[in-house]
C-alpha cells in the first residue's frame, strides 16, 4: 500500500500565486486540492496536471466573483503585490 500524498504546490494564476495543498491517498484515483488562502475553494483532477488546471481555474472564478460583487479589496488572500492586477481587471 502507498503512502498517502500530500504535497504542497504554488499554482500561478492572473491573480497571483496561491499556495495549493495537493492530497491523494491513492494516486491512480485522483488529487483532491484545496487553496490555502481562500476558504471553500477545493477542486480534483484524475492527475497531478490536470488537478492543477483545475485549482488555477477555481482560484480565478473565486477572485473574478468577488471583483464582480466589489468585494476583492476587501479580502487579504492576494498578496499585496498582487492589488494593482485585480484593480487593472476591474478597470
Amino acid at each position: 500500500m502507498k503512502k498517502p500524498l500530500r504535497k504542497k504546490v504554488q499554482v500561478s494564476t492572473i491573480y497571483g500565486e496561491f499556495e495549493c495543498l495537493f492530497e491523494s491517498n491513492h494516486p491512480e484515483r485522483g488529487y483532491t486540492v484545496t487553496v490555502s488562502k481562500i476558504r471553500g475553494v477545493v477542486t480534483c483532477g484524475d492527475t497531478m496536471k490536470e488537478a492543477r488546471a483545475m485549482a488555477r481555474e477555481a482560484i480565478e472564478l473565486h477572485c473574478e466573483c468577488l471583483i464582480e460583487e466589489g468585494l476583492a479589496e476587501l479580502h487579504i488572500f492576494e498578496p499585496m503585490k498582487h492589488r494593482q492586477r485585480i484593480k487593472q481587471v476591474v478597470a
